[in-house]
């Protein structure tokens, strides 16, 4: 095993010792005849590249989260140590905020939930999710069983579940009667397809719609079809040249493993067509350097990648995706939302270096 692998190992090690002396500081409760109904749950709360471990309590009135501590007691957010040594401070997520939930896995292993919730602050309604893992299917499902329980016994509807069939099936209703748009209808497929913005292996992908790119002083004709792409085809489909290309060497491949025979074959890889994905964690943060540096640097061993291959231009970055054999990347939600500009500018003033032709990223 690598150096990286032991540290953690060590650090689970720590971890499961610092879990194994929780409980649960009851006196993060808002109210004081809330009830528990679940007892003190291992939970983690997943977000891009990070996870914090704790322990979740569900009561008849919210969902309570509270860090793990690595020493016998711990500071909370207002300077005050738990009564019993516990992690101090929790997270809380009343269930009347609560609108949705989805089932997700946890690297491979189906046993996290992402719970959506909406709450109206200073008369504008906000809204986000969480995501938390849990210690296994029947205890996910036991706390789903729980929530949406205790949310329909104050409601009219039940919440839904953004996994569940029937939920897909009436967003498509509602696609085709042109009562939700493309995006909202992008996301909810997304995210019935296990995708989440809290997992970069995982996050949601939305298709390069344009293939024109070329003239920044020139008005794209929309009314033109040769300015879309052929959304018939996945990305890889779209050169004819290239794409030939990766059915010789699949073929190839079926060829030299028949050859081969059968007791070969489990040595090697599956016949495949194409030698990359559409969607990955270097992906997202190539697209989204310029808010998530930090990210980047993490993956990179602490260094952005050589200034030609950031990601700079629409373009270049389109004429990648269509001739190099290495490169299909889609495109992520944030190019469709007219409220996420930021990640296409250098905000922070990150020195992304210049490239070959002396133009700076």
């Amino acid at each position: 095993p690598s150096f990286n692998d032991k540290k953690n190992d060590i650090i689970e090690q720590i971890s499961e010792l610092a879990m194994a002396g929780n409980s649960f500081d009851t006196t993060n409760f808002l109210h004081i005849h809330e009830q528990p109904l679940t007892p003190v749950l291992r939970s983690s709360i997943k977000t891009p590249l990070l996870e914090e471990k704790g322990s979740i309590v569900l009561t008849d009135y919210a969902l309570y989260f509270q860090p793990a501590i690595l020493s016998g007691s711990a500071m909370s957010n207002n300077g005050n140590i738990g009564s019993d040594g516990s992690g101090g401070k929790a997270q809380v997520w009343c269930l009347e905020d609560v609108v949705a939930f989805a089932r997700r896995y946890d690297g491979m292993k189906d046993r996290a939930v992402e719970i959506y919730l909406s709450k109206m602050e200073g008369g504008k309604s906000s809204h986000h999710s969480v995501l938390l893992a849990l210690d296994s299917t029947e205890v996910r499902e036991r706390l789903v069983h729980l929530i949406t329980k205790q949310c329909s016994a104050s409601r009219s509807l039940p919440i839904p579940c953004y996994t569940d069939r029937n939920f897909v099936e009436s967003a498509v209703e509602l696609w085709l009667s042109n009562q939700l748009n493309n995006y909202e209808y992008l996301l909810i497929l997304n995210s019935a397809a296990g995708r989440s913005f809290h997992d970069l292996s995982r996050y949601p992908v939305f298709p390069w719609v344009l293939s024109s790119y070329g003239d920044e002083d020139t008005m794209l004709d929309l009314t033109n079809a040769e300015n879309f792409r052929d959304l018939s085809k996945p990305i890889g489909a779209l050169n004819e040249d290239r794409f030939q290309e990766f059915k010789k060497r699949y073929e190839s491949m079926v060829q030299q493993q028949k050859s081969q025979g059968a007791q070969h074959n489990h040595h090697q890889d599956a016949p495949f067509m194409y030698g990359t994905h559409y969607s990955a964690p270097g992906y997202v943060l190539f697209y989204l350097l310029r808010v998530m540096p930090e990210h980047m640097l993490s993956l990179q061993n602490g260094k952005f990648d050589v200034p030609d291959r950031l990601f700079f231009s629409m373009q270049s970055c389109y004429e990648s995706a269509l001739s190099n054999n290495a490169d299909l990347k889609e495109l992520i939600p944030e190019f469709y939302d007219p409220d996420c500009f930021d990640f296409l500018i250098n905000s922070m003033g990150l020195q992304l270096g210049n490239l070959q032709t002396g133009e700076r990223v």
